[in-house]
């Protein structure tokens, strides 16, 4: 009987990594150690390390160690800060697959967040902790018919969560909500594994699948197997199997979640051994179909990979010369995944070209340039989606839905992620380099997802982070003028809008932004306050711009006689605009010799009257009008000599005809 253990059997590198950060925990405390919450779903392995006092707890305030684990599924922002708040020393032995979920969650900006996973593992419950704008845990078909949301929506999936399964499940979701954006979180190490489990199932004859019955993981391996139809059996260690099981099987496949200890697959592979007294034989990884071989060893054949010179090209192929008797041909379509109308579009003669050795005859060898570009390509995009680091490429076509990303292989990125905003003519970004963020990835049927805007988001947070960082009160800095609203302008200062109320944008009053302001005008701004916690910026216009009150002394006089636009009435009086950002105030009592009872009876805002300067206050920014005295003054009779009238006969002289009258009687 052949037996075969998966090589990626026992600890995920998630759950290694928190295992030997709490027994290091524990060995550096001496004790007082403990993790939140079961740190595997294995019982043998918590016996282990409740040997080595590392306990258990379940409630933060009931815990009395010291230094608490926190595991690999993840903790919500509250339990982190409620360990914080207690005193507690804190391992944080997240899986790093888990923490780039909280990271993608909490930096969502407007949408909600749709969580496909089991809503009772620990796992899916510290995502939900990190959503911004809220969430809903989605964990089948059924589900994902019903769910709502009012804002866009964003995917995130449980690590360990089945793959079929979640691309059923997104199928649905991509269906009802036309603006989605999708993480494929799957932990790598999850997907060997599922995959490895399914070939190795459907070659045995009888699958041991060891691991914790409450462990989600080991139950999809299950799942898995039996979809097969290959007799499988949950164990737990090797004390469960039945030697009966294996009577006239051929085949005997080993799989084991990732919680279990390598010890109790050990246990159950010699279990196994003893009762069958064969040899076993274990899944080897394949070789590396990229590496260059050495040509001149050993003769070429289908697969190899050779480098040649260009030695000609002609419409719909390419001669190369690789060192062999016979000249290798690179056809048109062979190229590149790209629709090339003549290979002179990409190579020259003398170009070095690396490619994979697809067909051999006596008298033909036949190459393909695309084929090790993909595969090179595939690895950089894998490694950049798992890292969530961005990646180059030139767009080459717009097609329906979206743009195609050439990346060495073809990127897809939909309409709707291209930009910040809506574009609505796709074409000006053929033949633009652009950099992108890999948001989904499947292999098998070689789908690359690409964004520009999650990039866009990215850097616009980092470079708000950087803005908020450095900036101080008090300063002057530029900014670009982004939009216009009634209340102020909005402005950006590097990553961030800072606000100009309505009221900061002139010395004068204001009734609308456009007055003073066009989007996209570049502007400085003076920064009033920074509230970097709420990550608000309050800004000001008018301080920027010289203060109007200073010109007041060289161009106005107290006695002169102005004209000035009437901008503002109250029941005491009439302020008038003498200059932008200048206004004096003419009294009720100064607007009239007759008397005016309410400013509105006589005037009306935007009139032009003319006024006379009483008094000036420049240091309380305060100056005193008549229109009453510019009335009077205008209506004086201007002349060069003086002048005798009757009118302006003074007392004496009165009282004089009196006196001179009565002493004639």
């Amino acid at each position: 009987m052949q037996v075969r253990v998966s090589k990626f059997a026992g600890f995920c590198p998630g759950v290694k990594r928190a295992a030997e950060m709490a027994l290091k925990g524990a060995a550096d405390t001496g004790g007082s150690i403990a993790t939140y919450g079961p740190l595997v779903h294995n019982r043998d392995m918590l016996d282990y390390l409740a040997q080595r006092g590392i306990g258990v707890v379940e409630d933060i305030k009931a815990a009395h160690q010291d230094t608490i684990v926190v595991r690999a599924h993840g903790i919500t922002p509250a339990e982190m800060e409620a360990l914080e708040s207690a005193g507690k020393k804190i391992i944080d032995a997240t899986c790093p697959f888990v923490s780039r979920i909280h990271k993608i969650a909490s930096s969502l900006e407007d949408r909600y967040l749709f969580i496909v996973g089991d809503p009772h593992h620990p796992e899916v419950k510290g995502i939900a902790g990190w959503a911004r704008y809220g969430c809903a845990v989605v964990p089948d078909e059924q589900t994902a018919q019903t769910v709502e949301a009012e804002l866009p929506v964003a995917v995130v999936v449980q690590t360990t969560f089945a793959v079929d399964r979640f691309q059923r499940i997104l199928e649905i979701l991509k269906q009802r909500f036309a603006d989605i954006l999708v993480f494929d979180t799957i932990c790598p190490a999850t997907l060997e594994r599922q995959r490895e489990v399914a070939e190795i199932s459907r070659q045995s004859d009888l699958m041991l699948v060891i691991g914790g019955k409450s462990s989600a993981n080991t139950r999809k391996l299950v799942e898995i197997c039996l979809q097969s139809g290959v007799e499988t059996h949950h164990i737990q260690s090797a004390a469960d199997i039945n030697p009966g099981w294996f009577h006239s099987k051929k085949a005997v496949g080993i799989a084991a979640g990732a919680s279990t200890p390598e010890w109790i697959i050990r246990e159950v592979v010699e279990m196994v051994m003893e009762t069958n007294n064969e040899g076993i034989e274990e899944v080897k990884e394949d070789t590396n179909a990229n590496a260059i071989l050495e040509q001149d060893s050993k003769p070429l054949a289908v697969g190899d990979i050779v480098v040649g010179k260009v030695v000609q090209v002609n419409p719909d192929e390419v001669l190369v010369d690789v060192g062999h008797k016979m000249e290798g041909l690179i056809r048109k379509e062979e190229l590149s995944f790209r629709t090339v109308e003549h290979c002179e579009e990409l190579v020259n003669v003398g170009d070095e070209l690396e490619a994979e050795v697809i067909r051999l005859t006596d008298d033909l060898l036949e190459l393909s340039v695309r084929k090790v570009t993909q595969a090179k390509a595939w690895n950089m995009v894998k490694e950049a989606f798992e890292n969530q680091t961005p990646v180059t490429g030139k767009v080459v076509e717009v097609v329906k839905g979206g743009l195609i990303v050439d990346l060495g292989l073809r990127g897809f990125m939909p309409a709707s992620l291209v930009d910040l905003r809506f574009v609505e003519d796709l074409s000006q970004f053929v033949g633009q380099e652009v950099t992108v963020m890999v948001i989904e990835l499947e292999r098998r049927r070689n789908k690359v997802i690409v964004s520009r805007k999650a990039y866009l988001m990215r850097e616009a947070e980092e470079k708000k982070a950087r803005t908020l960082a450095n900036l101080k009160e008090g300063t002057v800095v530029p900014g670009i003028v982004r939009r216009l609203t009634n209340f102020g302008a909005f402005v950006d200062i590097g990553g961030i809008d800072g606000l100009i109320h309505i009221s900061e944008l002139a010395h004068y009053r204001v009734e609308h932004p456009s007055e003073v302001l066009q989007e996209n005008q570049e502007i400085e701004v003076y920064v009033l306050k920074v509230d970097k916690e709420a990550e608000r910026v309050s800004l000001s216009l008018k301080q920027t711009l010289p203060d109007p009150w200073s010109e007041v002394a060289s161009k106005f006089k107290p006695g002169a006689i102005v004209e000035g636009k009437v901008v503002r009435l109250a029941d005491f009086g009439a302020f008038v605009e003498l200059i932008p950002g200048v206004d004096g105030l003419v009294h009720v009592s100064q607007i009239s010799d007759e008397h005016v009872e309410k400013p509105e009876d006589v005037l009306s805002v935007g009139q032009a009257v003319k006024v006379k300067i009483l008094d000036m206050d420049i240091e309380a920014k305060r100056i005193s009008l008549s229109m009453r005295e510019a009335t009077r003054t205008a209506a004086k009779p201007m002349r060069e000599e003086p002048f005798e009238t009757t009118i302006g006969a003074t007392i004496g002289e009165r009282l004089g005809n009196i006196f001179e009258s009565n002493e004639g009687e």
